[in-house]
């Protein structure tokens, strides 16, 4: 898979080479911890774009179809009969509810999936802070060695013998910092990585069941409009009795070859 990363991207400045401090093994490591990482990255930013799109997208249908029924129970056709008028007013207070219902998704979206992905996107700052670090303990020693190898060329009194000691000593410090700071941080890197499905889990999950308690809502909603609007209807009304199916079928024909007839109907 090809990873165009963001501009916005906080991991940008892969670990720089360690000039012999770490084995070829753990900088392979660490540089594939960083790249895994930064795919981490990129899809916390797609999602949280995602998430945002789709709190748009709800709510934006539920403000369309409110407008839809404010303007149909304003229409004068409607109220010419009662039926119709009953089933508009119904239908605009179901849409009146609906809202409400998709408001409070839309809030749940934002704080089980919006807001935790957000609180990680801080970490990966975090972690290029430490690889920073780490990188600037590599240059530091370049001065320490440099100053060595120049004690190593001069005449050796005891002035420059003790300054070389201690130059080694702080070296070897040195180097043995860093040695802590670069374990720790592909110890880091692994455990962000590892820990990432434990941590959206939670998020998901519940991320689910709002969306289910949505629709099931929803369909609540509807569903009473629908049933009292077949209730009224006489074409679904218990009474009514099904014609036979050959009385459908030839007024079906009857209907087609109709359609056939229109001048806008091609005989093609």
């Amino acid at each position: 898979m090809n990873w165009k990363l963001s501009k916005k991207t906080q991991l940008h400045t892969r670990p720089c080479p360690s000039s012999g401090l770490c084995t070829i093994a753990e900088e392979a490591d660490l540089d594939y911890a960083y790249l895994k990482l930064q795919k981490l990255e990129e899809t916390n930013r797609v999602v949280r774009k995602e998430c945002k799109q789709l709190r748009e997208c709800f709510l934006n249908l539920a403000r369309c179809e409110q407008k839809l029924t404010e303007d149909l129970a304003a229409c004068n056709q409607v109220h010419k009969d009662d039926n119709f008028r009953q089933l508009a007013e119904q239908y605009l207070s179901v849409a009146k509810q609906a809202a409400d219902c998709t408001k409070q998704f839309s809030d749940t979206l934002f704080i089980t999936v919006s807001d935790p992905l957000k609180k990680l996107a801080n970490e990966f700052g975090s972690a290029q802070m430490a690889i920073k670090k780490r990188d600037q303990m590599i240059m530091d020693l370049q001065p320490l060695k440099r100053s060595i190898e120049k004690l190593k060329e001069r005449e050796k009194t005891g002035t420059n013998v003790a300054r070389l000691e201690q130059f080694k000593r702080n070296l070897s410090t040195a180097e043995s910092d860093f040695k802590i700071v670069n374990k720790q941080l592909l110890a880091d890197q692994n455990a962000m990585l590892n820990l990432k499905a434990i941590y959206m889990h939670p998020s998901l999950y519940a991320f689910i069941r709002a969306e289910t308690h949505y629709y099931w809502e929803y369909t609540k909603f509807f569903n009473s409009v629908a049933g009292t609007s077949l209730d009224h209807n006489p074409l679904t009304s218990g009474n009514r009795c099904e014609p036979p199916a050959s009385q459908l079928t030839a007024q079906f024909n009857n209907d087609m070859q109709a359609i056939r007839s229109l001048s806008i109907v091609s005989t093609k």
